[in-house]
């Protein structure tokens, strides 16, 4: 089989799901699904997983199937593997068998249980500091993954990297903009807190803040939740932002 693949087709789809997908994980899901079919071939089907750490844990794991999840599962009872390990050190992991591998003792023990035999898992290019990403080839078959095979999936990964850039950093602005949102509002709500304490105290605002916080200490509470306390009983209800 032609290790090489057609970058215009591959960058085309990835660009199609970006705009069909509602959010990162459903697009890396089908990122799995289409992965799968475009890498599977001589040595029969592939199960495939993508693994995406975020903030150093991993936020969000997608699969080709059902099987393919399971068995990408298995990684994180171990808290290491072959898939971990490429994201984390940014490098490629191939265990060709796993009944002869000596790297992951426990987890190859546990992944032959499940029937796989041997694993390629390949980092994506992405931006230092941003997230690290990687994708994951299962196989019931030992030696599934030859030198065409590896480089096939290496020519993959590297286009389809084009895409998951993309896709988050749309996850991070769009993930800013859910933060500033929520942080207007719990600035909404105590601003009208100090308002009611100033108006019913006759106090300064620097008092009424004071008298805020001194609640939220004394109770364990967050002061968002003590300011909209304070808006409710003076019958404000319950306050929303509202952005023009």
């Amino acid at each position: 089989m032609d290790s090489r693949l057609n970058e215009t087709d591959v960058t085309g789809y990835v660009q199609d799901l970006l705009l069909d997908t509602q959010d990162v994980e459903d697009f890396l899901n089908e990122l799995a699904r289409y992965s799968a079919e475009q890498l599977s071939g001589g040595h029969g089907q592939l199960y495939c997983g993508i693994t995406l750490l975020r903030n150093r844990s991993a936020g969000t794991v997608a699969s080709s199937s059902d099987e393919a999840r399971a068995v990408d599962e298995i990684q994180y009872q171990f808290k290491d593997g072959p898939c971990l390990r490429s994201c984390r050190e940014g490098i490629m992991v191939h265990v060709p068998d796993f009944e002869l591998d000596t790297t992951f003792p426990e987890y190859n023990q546990t992944v032959l249980k499940a029937g796989i035999r041997s694993v390629l898992a390949v980092p994506f290019d992405l931006p230092k500091g941003s997230a690290r990403a990687g994708l994951n080839l299962y196989s019931d078959m030992p030696n599934a993954f030859d030198e065409d095979a590896v480089e096939r999936a290496v020519s993959y990964v590297r286009q389809a990297s084009k895409g998951l850039r993309l896709a988050i950093r749309i996850a991070q602005h769009s993930d800013a903009a859910s933060n500033l949102k929520a942080a207007m509002e719990s600035r909404t709500i105590i601003d009208t807190a100090v308002g009611i304490i100033i108006a019913q105290n006759r106090c300064s605002q620097e008092e009424a803040i004071g008298l805020i916080k001194s609640a939220s200490s004394s109770r364990n509470t967050k002061l968002r939740d003590v300011a909209a306390a304070i808006v409710e009983s003076a019958g404000g209800g319950r306050l929303s932002t509202h952005f023009e």
